[in-house]
């Protein structure tokens, strides 16, 4: 599955970075003694650095769980536009963003900074799932920059979805993110689901079974016409 495949990088990035230190570790040589006066490399910052944020505690809901019992629902913006059939968990509550083909999907009754998931249809954007990513990525680069969250961090990432973490409002967020195709050329949707670190298991559960139910939807005919 693709998430394997993106923990197997994480493991790589890993391994890498312990061989790096292992090989310092190797090519340190004593120090020169010299009489000449010269700059000291600092060991330490050479300007104050703020302290890390600390964080604020996550709501205690359940973490979700894998496996939800979900349901096929029929997304688009109107009745002449492309859609998408998708399953979501049963009884979680719809929200169409104003303006806009994106979707939110919440479980009534969750407090804020739980678990959620979002659906987005992109097929008008006409641009490929590669440049999908990476226009996601820089825009959450983007909102760091502007000091919408902080500590932005992309943890894994294949050709046609990533995994990430963030700090939003105190609490820290992950985020799984994941394109589809079905021409085979553009970008038709995405799917995303975030939450806290005890969801993660369900989130990346999710967000496959959310992907791979995913069927494209024809237009519908305008209102009274006879057109079968």
């Amino acid at each position: 599955m693709w998430w394997r495949a993106l923990g197997v990088a994480a493991v790589l990035l890993c391994v890498g970075i312990a061989g790096g230190y292992a090989v310092a570790d190797r090519s340190d040589e004593e120090p020169v003694q010299s009489s000449t006066l010269t700059p000291v490399p600092g060991v330490s910052p050479a300007v104050p650095t703020p302290p890390e944020a600390s964080l604020l505690p996550d709501p205690g809901t359940p973490k979700l769980e894998p496996d939800l019992p979900s349901s096929p629902v029929d997304l688009r913006v109107s009745r002449r536009s492309p859609g998408l059939a998708v399953n979501v968990p049963d009884g979680w509550t719809k929200n169409q963003i104003a303006d806009t083909s994106m979707w939110n999907f919440v479980k009534p009754g969750n407090p804020l900074n739980t678990y959620t998931l979002r659906i987005n249809i992109v097929r008008g954007q006409n641009v490929s799932i590669a440049a999908a990513k990476a226009g996601r990525i820089a825009a959450l680069q983007d909102a760091e920059d502007n000091g919408a969250l902080d500590d932005f961090e992309v943890t894994a990432q294949t050709e046609d979805a990533f995994e990430a973490s963030y700090v939003d409002g105190g609490h820290l967020r992950l985020t799984m993110e994941k394109w589809v195709s079905f021409d085979g050329s553009h970008a038709y949707a995405e799917a995303a689901v975030t939450g806290r670190t005890i969801d993660q298991e369900g989130l990346r559960d999710l967000l496959t079974r959310t992907v791979d139910s995913m069927q494209e939807l024809a237009p519908l005919p305008a209102r009274g016409s006879t057109t079968p």
